[in-house]
């Protein structure tokens, strides 16, 4: 239990923290002395005491201890939140004490990103490092809770999607390099993004069984090339290819020696793709020759879905196609390009419905059926 001491014209307040070690806080006045004796034995009693020394803890130290337990990350990933964190986040809280951050300091945070102009998704990443920094804080018991409770993000705004006809799509492959046609058709019949093609190896295409397994991915995080694992557990994926893609794969890899481990898709060096390099080099003049701008590469995965579902494919086999890890994120990304399916699924019953012979239909009686209200029988005469 704290006790309460005069030292001189001041008062000292003497406690034990949870592990028996004696501690002290001297005031001015005799009220805030008994005030923070009183809250100190019940945060004692409670066992929410937090040591105030860890509370003044900056944020840029705490920032550096949560980054270093971070050994999950793809490197793509991690490269980018280091960056976001020392551009952005780091020059507002760096210097700031843990425990002095309010909330009304995290909204500041955001109305200040707002105010450069950044973009709502740049915007949403720097918060979600920041909270993530305050939460690993509370969990350590270096603060209370975080301050990052009921801040409102700008609205999140998703890039407009472009979809491309089976022509259109031959009509880019047309004006493109020759040797990315095949890039290109594998991109709109089998929705790889850019990096599983880039990373593909000829081991993981199997074309007998028409198969092509997503195992690796190949990225340019800060100038370097990176190998590394696909985004998530549900990205690897064994889909099957379309006949006529097989026959062209073949071609592809027919005009080269290729080793098990050599890489499908490469620069005209025979390296690794550079997805920087093949955008500006190859892929733009090829749209602006044939589709027009704008147009990603990543639209032709969304090409890809859009034909799917306008065979009638259900979502779940589109979902593993993507290699999304929830059937949600295909609904939620592309759920409007099922709007009217609903109508030719009528029309189809109406077709079936239509075939069954007329007679059968109106004579035969149902069973297991009983009528809701028995009609009267008329008395006989």
């Amino acid at each position: 239990m704290a006790s309460i001491r005069r030292r001189g014209d001041r008062w000292q307040v003497l406690y034990r923290d949870p592990s028996g070690r004696q501690r002290s806080k001297t005031f001015d006045r005799l009220g805030d002395a008994r005030r923070y004796a009183a809250g100190t034995d019940t945060d004692l009693a409670r066992g929410d005491w937090l040591d105030p020394k860890l509370a003044a803890t900056t944020f840029a130290q705490w920032a550096e201890v949560w980054s270093a337990g971070r050994v999950h990350l793809r490197e793509s990933t991690r490269v980018r939140d280091e960056s976001v964190m020392r551009h952005l986040v780091l020059p507002y809280f760096g210097d700031r004490r843990l425990g002095q951050v309010l909330s009304a300091d995290v909204q500041a945070f955001v109305a200040a990103l707002r105010s450069d102009g950044k973009s709502p998704a740049t915007i949403r990443k720097a918060y979600q490092l920041t909270a993530a920094v305050f939460s690993s804080a509370a969990d350590s018991d270096l603060i209370g809770r975080t301050p990052c409770r009921g801040v409102k993000l700008p609205p999140q705004t998703q890039s407009e999607m472009r979809f491309l006809s089976q022509a259109e799509v031959a009509d880019l492959i047309g004006a493109i390099d020759v040797r990315f046609e095949n890039l290109v058709l594998a991109a709109a019949y089998t929705g790889l993004r850019f990096g599983e093609l880039a990373g593909l190896r000829v081991e993981r295409l199997n074309l007998l069984a028409r198969t092509v397994t997503v195992a690796e991915t190949c990225s340019e995080v800060a100038g370097r090339i990176v190998f590394g694992e696909p985004k998530t557990p549900a990205s690897r994926r064994t889909i099957t290819l379309p006949r006529f893609l097989v026959g062209s794969l073949a071609e592809h890899l027919a005009g080269r020696p290729a080793h098990q481990s050599d890489l499908v898709f490469q620069a005209p060096d025979g390296g690794p793709l550079r997805r920087t390099t093949f955008r500006e080099r190859f892929w733009l003049p090829a749209v602006r020759a044939s589709v027009g701008e704008p147009c990603r590469f990543h639209d032709l995965r969304h090409t890809h879905v859009a034909l799917l579902i306008a065979q009638g494919e259900h979502p779940k086999v589109i979902q593993q196609r993507l290699g999304h890890a929830s059937i949600r994120t295909t609904l939620d990304t592309y759920g409007h390009l099922f709007e009217g399916l609903d109508e030719a699924a009528a029309e189809r019953l109406d077709a079936g419905f239509l075939l069954l012979p007329v007679d059968r239909m109106l004579t035969e009686p149902s069973f297991g059926v009983s009528e809701i209200h028995p009609r009267t029988q008329e008395n006989p005469r």
